[in-house]
């Protein structure tokens, strides 16, 4: 019998995508570039490998299957796309907390899709979190602060993108190999953000040098060792818990902005980060004593 990895493997992921923000404020191309190369460096990566232990599945995937990947990656690169613009507009610690906030898309998703309950505590924690956005909001509605806003409701909109990706992954990956669908998921994703970058107008070349080093470690410490990593264990636990994990990746990532780009957060930040953190961590506990009710 094959045993099932530890669900503690899933925070080395966290860790390695908390990098993500550090190394994208580092580059000087644009968001849609940078999310487009990240992802086409991603799949080249896992070309080779693919091709070696899985080239036989991609006959046995069916037409739903290869077109839910495919969506997949469409709100992957949506995600990126604004997630990452984020990053060019708003803090660190503000951009990666409310990207954090998926783990209320995914469950919501879940009710939906999934038919997922929800208790009165579950209910209760959500909301907690959504009190710690309009927080942060708060701390940069001046005039002033007009871009900050915006990179605010950027990352808040990729939470709610990358929260579709992960709920499709969990019912995805029941039928289909770890490698052989953040494949298909992370060439669908690219192809998505370079014609995003056509419509754009966005030039993909000329960087320099030191830009596609930067695009290459995303792809390596970021996708690879952190996304990837994801999505081998969404086979083994919920989307729901993949999402919450991520929580210690605002963490991680503030106190990277504060040492290396002196980045000190705000009061709003703080106090909202915490209510958004508890609440999703609130959350994660009424549904484990869901879960074990029902068992």
């Amino acid at each position: 019998m094959k045993k099932t990895p530890s669900k503690y493997i899933v925070l080395i992921g966290t860790f390695f995508t908390s990098l993500s923000s550090i190394i994208i404020r580092y580059s000087d191309a644009p968001a849609l570039v940078i999310s487009a190369y990240r992802m086409l460096f991603t799949s080249l990566m896992l070309l080779i490998p693919v091709i070696i232990n899985s080239r036989s599945e991609f006959k046995k995937i069916s037409k739903k299957e290869y077109g839910l990947c495919a969506v997949s990656g469409i709100f992957l690169a949506l995600h990126f796309a604004s997630w990452i613009t984020s990053i060019k507009m708003t803090t660190i610690a503000n951009s990666t907390i409310l990207v954090s906030c998926s783990p209320i898309f995914v469950a919501l998703a879940n009710y939906f899709i999934t038919k997922e309950k929800l208790s009165r505590k579950m209910y209760i924690g959500i909301s907690l979190s959504l009190a710690g956005t309009i927080i942060i909001a708060l701390g940069s509605s001046g005039d002033a602060a007009g871009s900050t806003m915006l990179g605010n409701i950027l990352a808040f909109l990729g939470a709610i993108f990358i929260a579709f990706y992960l709920v499709i992954g969990g019912i995805v990956r029941k039928n289909i190999s770890a490698g052989v669908y953040v494949f298909i998921v992370y060439t669908s994703s690219s192809l998505v953000l370079f014609f995003m970058c056509m419509v754009s107008k966005t030039p993909i070349y000329p960087y320099a040098p030191r830009e596609f080093l930067l695009f290459a470690a995303l792809a390596f410490f970021c996708s690879i060792l952190g996304h990837t990593l994801y999505n081998y264990m969404i086979k083994y636990v919920s989307s729901t818990l993949i999402s919450v994990s991520t929580l210690s990746e605002p963490i991680f990532a503030s106190i990277l902005a504060l040492f290396i780009f002196n980045e000190m957060p705000s009061i709003y930040t703080l106090s909202g980060g915490i209510i958004i953190i508890y609440g999703i961590f609130y959350y994660l506990t009424a549904q484990n004593k869901e879960i074990k009710s029902t068992d």
